[in-house]
């Protein structure tokens, strides 16, 4: 092979190289979008927290961010109403009047009182933990279903795990 011929072979390789790498790079940007929100960290913005309106309760939503359990972002119920979607490593709030509250999310496998009931009273604050319980349901390796449930935690707690969780949003309604 001449020299010229080795160049112009390298000059195609490279041009290759380029053209997939570009893909290649937006593929995997894209891909690091799914793995969390880029929201800030719940500390940074606590202070900018309102407070809770007079006539109304708090209720936090929170899971843990865990690459080996689901990915999935499952609804979240108030009552049987959407009230937001979970999001791994994701915090986000709720402002609501009082009352009773059955609070439950999206689940394919069925886990034993996987749902939650609080009494909610002005000026509350309820902390609600989503967990993804992949393994719960399965069958001979060949699928598992996605199972969460919630657990009402002790605001100590929930308190010190937000301080893990990316802010995702608040309102008072969706």
């Amino acid at each position: 092979m001449t020299r010229a011929a080795a160049a112009g072979r390298a000059a195609l390789t490279d041009a290759k190289c380029v053209s997939l790498r570009l893909p290649a790079m937006a593929l995997l940007l894209e891909l690091a979008g799914c793995f969390g929100p880029g929201a800030p960290l719940f500390p940074e913005i606590a202070s900018t927290v309102p407070p809770i309106p007079a006539d109304r309760g708090r209720i936090y939503f929170y899971r843990e961010n865990e690459p080996y359990e689901s990915l999935s972002r499952p609804y979240l119920y108030l009552n049987g109403e959407v009230t937001g979607v979970s999001i791994p490593g994701g915090v986000f709030y709720r402002n609501v009047p009082p009352g009773t509250y059955t609070i439950s999310t999206w689940t394919q496998g069925e886990f034993p009182d996987g749902s939650k009931t609080a009494a909610l009273r002005p000026g509350d604050t309820f902390y609600v933990k989503v967990e993804s319980l992949r393994s719960w349901q399965s069958g001979n390796a060949r699928y598992l279903r996605d199972t969460f449930t919630v657990v009402l935690i002790d605001p100590a707690q929930a308190r010190g795990e937000l301080t893990r969780m990316n802010y995702v949003g608040a309102a008072d309604s969706l």
